[in-house]
């Protein structure tokens, strides 16, 4: 499940343009050092403190100022009750103009003992950007006719101090894209002048100055994220709001190093309503998300794919919001192609990183092995998929995302992990990939999750931590993790804390059920003695007139007859196979079961169907052996196989050399 801890790593190109997300500060263009305190709120909570330093210094014979940010974080990640805390300390120094010109940059990421850095230089004709972490190096060439500026507050600090900014006034700022491999322009616009306590200045009552501000609104026109910042005189900001509820706020250093006694927690599960243990074949959900009113939070664009899309919104701030939406299965089981495959257009999802070392001798090794001469693509994918699921322990390592190198060698991980890990493989054997970010269904919960596609011969939905390829309807799709076009972690900002999962009706095969009304999640059909548990896909047909069936809790069926109770219970199987559930070596309705003696009281018997975890336990002191084909006969339709694919509708997919990508 989950993963994304803010910020620990962030991903490599957040890391390039965290210099404008956090400003530096300067009082006028220096003559010497000095510092400035900063604490960092989300939602409220105190998550970490930022201290900034600036210096008179030169870079290349040009007179500059080298600003040093320094980023101090811990916050808890909680999952279903899983608590893991991380740690991070950030330092970005930078060689800057008086007027914002970015010539040179590095920024160093410590965390659990693991150090990452990443360098950034003018060359006269675009910047060089060199990423190192254990030992791997990536280099990344960006051409462009002139600098880039550092951020809004060193680009507006020199034009406040020489008194040319007024209220009103708008520009445009040229800031590095290094996704895009290029430049992008933010908007900025003077909204105000206003008045805002300093907290780290007090007069003699102890009461923080007011000091005089420009509040000044930057926009993102490709993303729509918005950040306000106000900037004092001085040329030095003093507070900042962005995305997602997060504020700084200038203080004294005592105060700004001041550790809560208890570091700020984050959820990222949330109950599924109704609890749905067959979502993982499903062919179409239908979901209501609500999300609660924010109006410091504009609402979240979803945007659409294969896995989601949005129908409708209604609500408002004040009554909060419902998005409509539709998620579909995410397979096309005729796609495939033969390995090595034409990849031309799909360059990009096949680039190896620090992060996806695809050359590098363990993972190419680990395809040769799980892989082989395997020709087909589609079963080659499948092979890895399984590989990551079997291979990787289900346990969050202590960094915000490790490396394919590190998660081969921990051999464990949480979906983030998982996806990375397959997508790094699937690249190495030469099939194009791409991770996937949002939420997922696994039944009980709703969780942030990491996923994949896959292109064969058209995209195809991949879930390295349940090993599947072609994935069910239970995906709300945020973005994608490396494209410069996508916005995952704007979406993930505006939704975070603030959203509740309603299933509405779904569609699997010729199964067709509306969830809006608690009594039609039981089917109880006396008369034709036949009995459904819809949220959990459990179904008795033909049952005798002297048995009694009851359906219970989320996913639960109880049979009882003459000297005998048999209860059925159903979970979503998250991957699992029968060999890892210990095996089995008896069939029970046409499918592998294992079988357990229950001392001479009947049998338990554990079955995977139609991506669940069956149960089925028989208490009797009669012929165990009579009873389970009388059973068999009236459970039969549970384990029968989904006997119709519901009629999609079939996308045009952009052929692989028309991409553009």
């Amino acid at each position: 499940m989950p993963s994304r801890r803010l910020p620990g790593l962030l991903p490599l190109f957040l890391l390039a343009a965290i210099v404008w997300i956090v400003p530096t500060a300067f009082a006028s263009e220096p003559s010497v050092a000095t510092d400035r305190w900063y604490e960092i709120r989300r939602s409220g909570q105190k998550y970490g403190h930022s201290q900034v330093v600036w210096a008179p210094s030169t870079w290349e014979g040009r007179p500059t100022i080298h600003d040093t940010t320094t980023i101090t974080e811990r916050s808890v990640r909680n999952m279903m009750g899983i608590r893991d805390v991380f740690e991070t300390v950030m330092r970005i120094d930078l060689e800057r103009g008086d007027d914002g010109t970015l010539w040179w940059m590095k920024v160093v990421v410590e965390e659990a003992g693991r150090v990452t850095s990443v360098e950034t230089r003018w060359t006269g004709e675009g910047y060089e950007q060199v990423t190192r972490l254990d030992g791997e190096e990536e280099t990344l060439v960006i051409p462009l006719d002139t600098p880039v500026m550092t951020d809004s507050e060193s680009f507006l600090g020199a034009r406040i101090r020489r008194g040319s900014v007024k209220v009103g006034d708008t520009f445009d700022l040229r800031l590095l894209d290094v996704p895009a491999r290029g430049a992008a322009v933010t908007k900025l616009e003077v909204l105000a002048r206003e008045a805002i306590a300093d907290e780290a200045v007090r007069d003699e009552e102890g009461n923080a100055v007011l000091i005089p501000c420009f509040r000044v609104r930057e926009r993102d026109p490709k993303s729509g994220s918005t950040t306000t910042i106000w900037i004092d005189d001085d040329g030095a900001f003093v507070k900042l709001v962005g995305e997602g509820g997060i504020t700084y706020h200038r203080l004294a250093r005592s105060a700004a190093e001041e550790t809560p006694v208890k570091p700020a927690e984050f959820r990222v599960t949330t109950p599924a309503t109704p609890v749905l243990e067959r979502i993982m074949s499903a062919d179409r959900l239908y979901l209501d998300l609500h999300l609660r009113g924010d109006p410091d939070r504009p609402l979240p664009e979803f945007p659409a794919s294969r896995f989601s899309r949005t129908e409708k919104v209604r609500g408002s701030d004040e009554e909060g919001w419902v998005v409509e939406m539709v998620l579909d299965k995410f397979d096309e089981p005729e796609a495939t192609t033969t390995l090595p495959m034409d990849t031309k257009g799909l360059e990009r999802h096949l680039e190896s990183t620090v992060l996806m070392p695809t050359g590098h001798e363990k993972v190419q090794a680990v395809v040769t092995t799980v892989v082989g001469e395997e020709p087909d693509a589609r079963k080659a994918a499948h092979l890895l998929a399984r590989y990551v699921t079997e291979r990787l322990g289900k346990k969050s390592p202590e960094v915000a995302q490790a490396s394919a190198l590190e998660i081969l060698d921990s051999g464990q991980g949480d979906c983030s992990e998982h996806a990375l890990l397959f997508v790094t493989l699937c690249r190495a054997a030469g099939i194009p990939a791409r991770q996937c970010s949002g939420y997922v269904c696994i039944g009980s919960q709703w969780g942030a999750h990491a996923w994949a596609e896959i292109w064969l011969g058209r995209w195809v939905g991949a879930d390295p931590t349940t090993g599947e390829i072609g994935t069910g309807a239970r995906y709300v799709f945020f973005g994608y993790h490396d494209d410069p076009d996508s916005f995952p972690g704007l979406v993930t900002s505006r939704t975070r804390g603030r959203m509740r999962f309603v299933a509405t009706r779904i569609v699997e095969g010729d199964d067709d059920y509306d969830l809006r009304e608690s009594e039609t999640w039981r089917i109880h059909d006396g008369e034709g003695r036949r009995y459904v548990h819809v949220l959990a896909g459990l179904e008795a047909r033909g049952v005798p007139r002297d048995w009694v069936v009851r359906l219970t809790g989320s996913n639960r069926m109880r049979i009882r007859g003459e000297g005998f109770v048999v209860e059925v219970r159903a979970n979503a199987d998250q991957g699992l196979t029968l060999d890892q559930l210990g095996g089995g070596s008896e069939t029970f309705a046409g499918i592998p079961a294992r079988r357990t003696e229950m001392a001479g009281r009947g049998v338990a018997l554990l079955l995977l169907s139609r991506r669940r975890v069956v149960q089925v336990f028989l208490q009797t002191e009669e012929d165990v052996d009579e009873l389970l084909p009388r059973l068999e006969t009236v459970l039969a339709p549970t384990f029968a196989p989904v006997p119709k694919a519901v009629e999609e509708e079939k996308k045009e997919e952009t052929p692989a050399s028309e991409e553009g990508e």
